[in-house]
């Protein structure tokens, strides 16, 4: 029975000495977050003596009085020489809410909140890290997401945009064809006809024409000749 216990005892204190290591082994140096930032940037420091290739993290979201709001997990390759630190994005926490980290400076009192990061493992084999080469798993859905939003605002953007040219285009050629029947009736000449005309061909060439070939002058002697009788 002793014996047991002391085996018992050994394995708690092996792995109480490995975890202790191993949350010393790569720590946070600092996070910074603005309320304007849609990315928190995590500043992560190598205290090992080998090269980090991948690495799984906890990151634990805090209210001011220590409360959990919010957790989630982050693992993917990235490459941090020994005794080095390196700066990593991660999604912006409550971003669309304009929160920021309690150190990053804000001065219009939005929602402050504190971070606890917790090393969950490094160097694990390949096949246990899948996502593409510096992009946290997490924070590709994020970029994903803001990918579609940002195109469906572009769409309406261009949208309005066609729309008001279309407009513009639809003012100008009605606009046009005005100042042919103008230029036809200020010339004595059959409105009706000059606008066809301009259907077929076009009203800058119809204008064009009219400008040419001035008044129609049977026309005005006929009408002469009716205000003498």
């Amino acid at each position: 029975m002793k014996r047991i216990t002391l085996i018992l005892c050994i394995v708690f204190i092996s792995f109480a000495a490995f975890a202790k290591d191993l949350k010393k082994d790569i720590t946070m140096v600092s996070y910074e977050q603005s309320w304007l930032d849609n990315e928190g940037t995590l500043a992560l420091k190598n205290n090992t003596n080998e090269e980090i290739r991948n690495i799984v993290f906890l990151i634990k979201y805090l209210d001011m009085s220590g409360n959990e709001l919010d957790y989630e997990e982050f693992s993917n390759k990235i490459s941090i020489a020994p005794g080095m630190t390196k700066k990593v994005n991660i999604p912006a926490y409550e971003h669309e809410r304009y929160y920021h980290y309690y150190k990053t400076k804000d001065e219009f009192g939005h929602t402050a909140f504190k971070i606890e990061f917790t090393l969950k493992g490094y160097n694990l084999p390949e096949e246990e890290i899948t996502e593409s080469e510096d992009s946290f798993s997490p924070y590709s859905d994020y970029k994903s997401r803001n990918a579609q939003r940002d195109s469906d605002d572009n769409f309406g953007a261009y949208f309005l945009i066609g729309l008001f040219i279309l407009i513009i285009v639809i003012g100008i050629s009605v606009g046009l064809y005005v100042v042919v029947a103008l230029m036809a009736q200020k010339r004595h000449r059959n409105v009706v006809l000059w606008v066809l005309l301009s259907i077929l061909a076009t009203p800058l060439l119809m204008i064009i024409i009219l400008l040419f070939i001035g008044d129609d002058e049977s026309r005005i002697d006929n009408q002469n000749w009716r205000q003498d009788i």
